[in-house]
């Protein structure tokens, strides 16, 4: 912090006395801002240079000189240059018009490349383009270049699930992007090395900013989705707003019913005093349905500040699930025992409650955000399993797992001009207390009654300013955590620790020519979620048990990446040194070798490497855009028997392509490739492919949407993997229904968006709940 301060204070030491500021704001053909735009001032007898900068992202500049007047040269890619007489300080609004071309008989229209360099990240153009008329959110974000989907979540490459933000305000839940028309959507920013005002343990963050508000008065947005191959799923929700003058009401209903089929083959070895050979084979159906209902309200006073809550309503039914499994096991090679597994779950939910409150100000020419949040969620398992054994004794194993979570959260962030840059400063704290019990009245495993308790207070202070043709942000976040861990009602001590780390980061954005670069790096963390710090015994069955490890320590990352792009052409590549990294581990029982306990535990080091091409070209009617992204670790696990050298790479190659055949029909082609490879102490066994296409009809005016998809349509998407631990090695294939049909109907009528700007806190606590 001191050496930041007193970077500051040089800086004004050597800043020269101006007799001016130069300034306006560099806008397209649409009066939409221009970010990143270059922008010099040249001497106006000989055009030597004197003073240079780019835009910000909302189109302004700013530059001091002692000169009386100049010519100023605006230029950017796709746009041609303007240069410009400078006799006043305030230039106001500066216009940009597109370059047209004609070469080789195709008509090229320039214009702002769909992806460009943010000070953050990299955004990607969505408004017209036919990325609007894919559909919905999800739709959209799996088609910028760095964001895969895998299953029914979304990852970016190299950084796990990302927060996602829509106009400021995080979602709590996937199906808000479902909800979220793509045509709705302005443009979409991937962050991959997010500064010191997102939380330490934040790898990833993608911002969706809508287009501006419209309308008054009353109005909906309605969906409905049905799926059918080997299950039925149904998506239904209603979404409406009204607004008058500066009130505004919203809500939403929100309907899931999800069935899922999987099945997997698990092979175990375990080298001990004797050699244990388990083979299992599980078929599991699982029965999931969710009713989420949102309310807000939101009121903008004159001076463009806001007021507003919003409260979330979650209700689950009971979740059913009915795994089997047939299981051969052998000691030394002779037959040992013969199980069948047959285990009746059912999870119950109370009601979850999630209320943000938030305000959003100015001071003089800053500006303040401030967020409260308070959530409370319960569920209640119980599972049942019948073991039947043909060697050994039969039994019954009933367990009975309740989890209550309390979570409190503020956040407090202050924007103010500095130096010509912006500064931004405050502080987020959270409080979280989740009871844990877990109950086996047969003792096959411990029965324990847990309470883990956290706080943690975490200052931050970032600083941002165009120098010189470049945009340079330096932040510091500090973060303070305590930690209590009760078992039975009583503090354990060896569980229960408090640590603080200090965690700086740093980024440049310029372009050189037409090409844009960003250098970043990031020091990053990562919490053990509450479940891995669990002390729970869970049983699979009698040579099978899985915990948590309350022993576990944080990961501290260091992050750096470099990113290039010109034209269509995107490069990325990035560097990360995760200290303390936590991995799957297991182990066997002291008393019982045959029985494996799968835990956790944390190595020293895990180092991997990632880059990533992308190319998307405009052809006509077909927008392609190909990925090809390779990660590569560097791992020797060492265990009491041998060293495993686990470095071979990962690749995945993806390829969209959207075609905007007119009147309002739009189809997608998208073919995804995973390769084998190593990811920390797991292999991938075998390639994982799928090809989904989807047609979309769009009428009265884009009001009423008819959409076809169908997923996975060859059904190439399964696992296969080995995981190495101590004496332990498991293979395990696995497959899923991920074929699905699905008809989607949408309907809306004087939609307008909501201006709710509560940007929540404790976001990343709420994650590992």
């Amino acid at each position: 912090m001191i050496k930041f301060v007193c970077l500051i204070g040089a800086y004004l030491l050597t800043t020269p006395l101006a007799s001016q500021n130069i300034n306006g704001r560099i806008i397209d053909e649409q009066s939409q801002p221009i970010p990143f735009a270059n922008v010099v001032l040249l001497n106006a007898t000989d055009s030597v240079f004197i003073e240079g900068t780019v835009t910000k992202d909302d189109g302004s500049f700013c530059f001091i000189t002692d000169k009386e007047y100049g010519i100023l040269k605006v230029s950017h890619v796709g746009y041609i240059s303007r240069f410009i007489n400078v006799r006043q300080k305030n230039l106001g609004n500066i216009q940009m018009q597109l370059d047209t071309l004609i070469m080789n008989e195709v008509f090229v229209r320039g214009h702002m490349p769909s992806h460009r360099l943010t000070s953050e990240g990299v955004k990607t153009n969505v408004d017209n383009t036919v990325l609007s008329k894919l559909g919905t959110g999800n739709d959209v974000l799996i088609h910028v270049p760095g964001i895969i989907q895998k299953g029914e979540s979304l990852e970016v490459f190299g950084k796990g699930t990302p927060l996602i933000y829509i106009n400021g305000r995080q979602l709590r839940n996937s199906a808000e992007l479902e909800q979220l028309k793509s045509d709705d959507i302005k443009s979409i920013e991937l962050i991959t090395n997010p500064g010191a005002k997102y939380d330490a343990s934040v790898r990833s963050v993608v911002k969706i900013h809508t287009k501006p508000i419209k309308g008054e008065g009353f109005g909906f947005n309605v969906r409905s989705t049905y799926g059918q191959w080997e299950n039925t799923d149904l998506t239904e929700q209603l979404s409406w707003n009204y607004r008058h003058n500066r009130f505004d009401m919203f809500g939403t209903f929100y309907y899931s019913l999800d069935n899922t089929n999987y099945q997997n083959i698990t092979y175990t070895i375990a080298k001990t005093d004797t050699l244990w050979e388990q083979s299992f084979m599980q078929n599991n159906s699982i029965r999931r349905q969710t009713c989420r209902s949102i309310v807000g309200a939101n009121y903008s006073f004159i001076d463009k500040s806001s007021i507003g809550l919003r409260y979330t309503l979650t209700l689950r039914p009971n979740k059913i699930s009915n795994p089997t499994s047939v299981g051969f096991i052998t000691a030394n090679s002779e037959e040992f025992d013969n199980l069948t597994n047959r285990v009746n779950g059912l999870t119950s939910y109370r009601p979850s409650h999630l209320l943000n409150i938030y305000y959003n100000g100015k001071i003089g020419t800053g500006k303040i955000d401030f967020d409260i949040d308070y959530l409370y969620d319960c569920e209640h398992g119980f599972t049942s399993n019948n073991e039947i054994s043909t060697s050994q004794d039969s039994r019954i194993v009933n367990a009975e797992n309740i989890k209550d979570n309390k979570l409190l959260a503020s956040k407090l962030a202050v924007k103010l001009p500095l130096i010509g840059g912006d500064i931004t400063f405050g502080t987020e704290y959270t409080h979280t207390n989740r009871k844990d019990d877990y109950i086996n009245p047969e003792h096959y495993v411990p029965t324990s009654f847990s309470v883990l308790k956290e706080s943690h207070i975490a200052p931050f202070v970032e600083y941002n300013r165009n120098i010189l043709g470049c945009s340079l942000t330096a932040g510091l976040r500090y973060e303070l955590v305590g930690f209590d861990y009760y078992e039975n009602g009583h503090w354990l001590d060896e569980q229960s620790r408090s640590f603080s780390n200090l965690f700086p980061s740093f980024s440049l954005t310029t372009q050189l020519g037409n090409v844009q670069l960003q250098f970043g790096y990031t020091a990053e963390t990562f919490r053990p979620s509450y479940q891995q710090l669990s002390n729970n015994v869970t049983y699979g069955n009698r040579f099978l048990l899985q915990t948590g490890n309350p022993f576990l320590s944080h990961e501290f990352i260091h992050d750096v990446s470099l990113v290039c792009i010109w034209n269509f052409l995107q490069l990325s590549v990035g560097y990360n040194d995760r200290r303390h990294a936590i991995i799957y581990w297991a182990e066997q029982q002291e008393n019982n070798t045959s029985v494996s306990r799968i835990s956790y535990a944390n190595i020293p080091s895990l180092k991997n490497f990632t880059a990533q091409i992308v190319v998307a070209p405009k052809i006509g009617i077909w927008s392609p855009e190909f990925n090809a992204e390779m990660q590569k670790q560097w791992l020797t696990l060492r265990t009491n028997d041998c060293s495993y050298r686990l470095n071979s790479p990962l690749f995945q190659f993806s390829l969209y392509n959207a075609f905007d055949f007119g009147h309002s029909w739009v189809a997608s082609a998208d073919m995804l490739l995973s390769t084998k490879g190593h990811s920390e102490n797991f292999y991938s066994t075998r390639n994982s492919s799928s090809i989904n296409v989807s047609i979309t009809k769009s009428f009265m005016k884009n009001c009423l949407s008819i959409r076809l998809q169908f997923t996975d349509i060859l059904h190439m998407d399964k696992s296969g993997m080995i995981m190495y631990v101590d004496r332990i090695e498991t293979r395990q294939f696995s497959k899923r229904d991920s074929r699905q049909l699905l008809l989607t109907l949408s309907y809306k009528f004087n939609q307008s968006k909501t201006r709710y700007k509560g940007s929540g806190a404790g976001n990343s606590e709420k994650k590992r709940l």
